[in-house]
């Protein structure tokens, strides 16, 4: 693949390598695209900081640092944002509390996953929506007319550089920020979000994560980011800890730990086409996500339709214990009516060293969703895998309420 000359360092980049602007370049154009890192909204995501195995066990272990400020923004903001939102997603939001984190999906008409997200809900006119690369801006905005809103009712903005922002994630994220001065930060509820003032500068702290730990995501405006900065020092120093940071390769491995999924590796999204690959939310374990007793929303004749009539496929967990180089889409085989079969495909996989094995999503066609045993090939190989569903990381901790304050 060619080498990215355009690529730019996120808000974080040299704080987590210590480099300065020329050894960016030079990591640039030293680097091959999808091997040493990735392309998110054209910042460098690393692979890793120099060891992944290290970054996941601090993750799992102690507590580690991601980089989130590249993720897509937009604030949705007036008297008809509820009114919107309610349309465009699969459940409705203007009825759930606010400064609460909500996990959203939205869908085409025929059902068909478009985007799953973060949805702020700062009060009943004030949400932010953090797709993960795509901006939605134009979609969000081409439902007023159906809706009836007027422009003073309604106000869509993408404002992905207007924030910068970090996931603290493991057992020890509550006790570091607690040292950093977020006062009662233990106290945070699973999906809570609040507001705290540091160094006279407004931070929004939500007690959520992707990595199947406890965990917490911060967002603040760029010119705190240097005194923020300077507090992890600060609390590293003081508290002895390491808490580095952590790419793509331990975050992969902790969120497939969790089951969770990613638009564009768990079902197509615009950003990268592929209609063998289309997905509703119940194909891809979101069925949770969907409410068919809500008022009308984009999709929801289709997702009755499939709900009543059944869908096509479902989505199940792997595990091979043993290293091997699986590719994305590599079909799934297990034994059907006394024959070998193909039953599924690969959606995505990571080694994870908690559990010693290589683990991933599967697409799993719906006839076959008892399968408990199956197999792929790899250059004529055969690799046996075990099929779950659900998490294999379930730590208590992650949802406990108030959090540990360890030492």
């Amino acid at each position: 693949m060619e080498r990215g000359t355009s690529m730019k360092k996120s808000a974080f980049f040299d704080f987590f390598n210590d480099t300065d602007a020329t050894q960016f370049a030079e990591i640039v154009q030293a680097s091959v695209e999808d091997q040493d890192y990735i392309n998110w909204n054209e910042f460098l995501l690393p692979k890793d900081y120099g060891d992944a195995e290290i970054e996941y066990w601090a993750i799992r272990k102690s507590c580690a640092l991601f980089d989130v400020s590249p993720i897509r923004k937009i604030r949705i903001t007036g008297a008809a944002a509820g009114k919107l939102l309610d349309y465009v997603l699969t459940r409705p939001v203007s009825n759930i509390q606010s400064m609460r984190g909500i996990y959203v999906a939205y869908c085409h008409e025929d059902g068909s996953m478009k985007d799953d997200s973060i949805l702020y809900k700062f009060a009943h006119d004030d949400y932010l929506l953090m797709p993960s690369d795509i901006d939605h801006s134009a979609y969000l905005d081409s439902f007023r007319e159906l809706l009836a809103i007027s422009d003073s009712d309604l106000n869509i903005t993408e404002c992905t550089d207007d924030w910068h922002g970090v996931a603290l994630q493991g057992p020890q994220s509550a006790s570091v920020l607690s040292t950093m001065g977020f006062e009662q930060i233990d106290e945070l509820h699973p999906f809570e979000v609040r507001y705290y003032t540091i160094a006279g500068a407004k931070v929004v702290v939500a007690r959520m994560g992707f990595t199947a730990d406890l965990g917490f995501e911060l967002w603040f405006e760029p010119e705190f980011t240097p005194m923020f900065q300077a507090l992890i020092k600060e609390v590293r120093n003081t508290k002895k800890l390491a808490i580095p940071a952590y790419g793509l390769t331990a975050l992969e491995a902790c969120r497939l730990e969790g089951a969770f999924i990613v638009a564009g590796w768990d079902f197509s999204t615009e950003a990268d086409p592929n209609p063998d690959f289309l997905r509703s939310p119940f194909e891809v374990g979101l069925g949770w996500l969907v409410n068919l007793n809500a008022d009308n929303f984009v999709g929801r004749d289709a997702l009755v339709a499939q709900k009543t009539h059944s869908h096509r496929f479902v989505l199940r967990q792997f595990k091979i214990d043993q290293h091997c180089d699986v590719e994305d889409s590599l079909a799934v085989y297990a034994m059907v009516n006394g024959g070998q079969q193909a039953v599924g495909t690969v959606n995505c996989s990571a080694w994870s060293w908690g559990l010693n094995s290589l683990i991933g999503n599967l697409s799993i066609a719906r006839q076959h969703s008892d399968c408990a045993e199956a197999w792929i090939f790899i250059k004529g190989e055969r690799f046996d895998m075990t099929l779950s569903r659900g998490p294999f990381f379930k730590d208590p901790r992650r949802n406990q309420t108030p959090a540990s304050l360890l030492d």
